[in-house]
């Protein structure tokens, strides 16, 4: 009956401790893999354009980005207007980095949602969703869409 006990205590210790190795095991390289399991370099590399583009304030490139149905409901003039006055309220941009992604095929293509945060001046962070399309039909990875928020954990 002694050993039995014992044995127990054992197999409950050991599976703590596997738990908490598999705890920590995902906070490091593997909760980024499970942010970003949808990942697309080319699609990355069209955000960093963007991103690079905003931070050197060359508005023709910045326009440039967009998919002209992008402006559909907003001329250019107005898109970058309102991209201006948020760095001027945020101040420059200082770094970008990919916090998420996600994709999903529809009948139209595959869609990249991808969720950069931007760091600029004092700290100020801004949370960008950026939808991609890569049509169906073939052709161009298109950006058609860009919501900018403040972010969630940002204090002023």
């Amino acid at each position: 009956m002694f050993l039995s006990h014992q044995n127990k205590g054992y197999q409950w210790r050991l599976t703590l401790g596997l738990l908490l190795l598999l705890a920590l095991a995902a906070c490091e390289k593997g909760e980024e893999r499970a942010l970003n399991v949808s990942t697309n370099p080319a699609v990355e590399a069209l955000a960093g354009t963007l991103f690079d583009a905003i931070q050197s304030g060359d508005d023709e490139l910045i326009i440039k980005q967009y998919n002209s149905a992008f402006f559909a409901q907003q001329s250019q003039k107005q898109w970058l207007d309102h991209l201006k006055a948020l760095m001027a309220e945020r101040g420059p941009m200082r770094t970008y980095r990919l916090h998420r992604s996600q994709a999903d095929t529809r009948f139209s293509g595959k869609f990249y949602m991808l969720e950069y945060e931007t760091v600029h001046t004092g700290n100020k962070r801004l949370h960008h969703v950026l939808t991609f399309l890569l049509p169906v039909t073939g052709g161009d990875i298109q950006l058609n869409g860009h919501k900018i928020t403040p972010w969630e954990t940002d204090e002023e």
